[in-house]
């Protein structure tokens, strides 16, 4: 009998280890293949596998999503071509990242402004500016998405318990929060979030669960074994961009 349990148990890790290799929704690959996407952000798809990422969170048309900390809108872009009309994307930035670019926030032609005026984002995306550990999320939204600065709050010293309880009081039962970044050395905790910009996939597990979310799928779509996880991401932007070993967890808030 523990023979069977312990068998159980090793394959349900799996599950949760897997790439979770479901099948894209249409709705997904044609948001983007669109030719109306900035060819600076088709040019990092490859890398990124946005399709097969936002696959994971369960993206669909008509969802309610927030897209924390979208930067240029990478994702916020694809997001809005996928949920439709009758969905809504709260873009999301907070202060700090505003203030350190701003000459890119506040660029009319260029910029985050120009953006939120293209036919695209005028239509569902309306834009949030606040710190991460305050913000005002409406309830019931279906997918909240953080790519590659969860080991920023660390060092820029938001209250992430807060911020993780207002994330998962937002989200209706069964929704996603979905979480991408830069994997450091297993068991090294916060040690490397702001010299090398990196944090310990356990830490961020052991804090994202502690708030009553469950851990759905640790996915390796974007692993990288050869990776040695002691250097900065800016290092090879150049010819290794988007190719750091990066954790991809999906947390689900249970259904009540």
């Amino acid at each position: 009998m523990n023979k069977i349990v312990s068998v159980l148990v090793w394959l349900s890790l799996l599950v949760v280890a897997s790439v979770l290799k479901a099948e894209v929704p249409v709705e997904i690959k044609h948001a983007v293949a669109s030719k109306e996407r900035a060819q600076s952000d088709k040019s990092r798809d490859q890398h990124r596998k946005p399709a097969e990422i936002l696959a994971l969170a369960g993206l669909k048309p008509g969802m309610k999503v927030v897209d924390l900390l979208s930067g240029g809108g990478y994702y916020t872009d694809i997001i809005s071509r996928v949920v439709g009309d009758k969905g809504q994307v709260i873009a999301h930035n907070a202060p700090y990242v505003v203030n350190r670019f701003a000459n890119f926030f506040n660029d009319q032609e260029k910029g985050w402004p120009a953006k939120f005026r293209s036919p695209q984002w005028k239509k569902n995306v309306v834009k949030s500016i606040e710190e991460l550990d305050t913000i005002n999320l409406p309830v019931q939204l279906d997918v909240a998405l953080m790519v590659l600065f969860y080991h920023d709050t660390v060092w820029q010293g938001v209250n992430r318990d807060m911020m993780n309880r207002r994330i998962f009081n937002a989200l209706k039962p069964g929704g996603a929060y979905v979480i991408v970044d830069h994997s450091a050395k297993a068991g090294s905790g916060i040690k490397d979030v702001k010299k090398l910009h990196r944090i310990d996939k356990q830490f961020v597990i052991d804090e994202i669960t502690k708030v009553g979310f469950k851990l759905e799928a640790d996915s390796n779509l974007l692993s990288h074994p050869e990776d040695t996880r002691d250097y900065i991401f800016t290092r090879d932007r150049q010819t290794r961009r988007d190719q750091t070993d990066r954790m991809v967890l999906k947390f689900v808030k249970p259904a009540e």
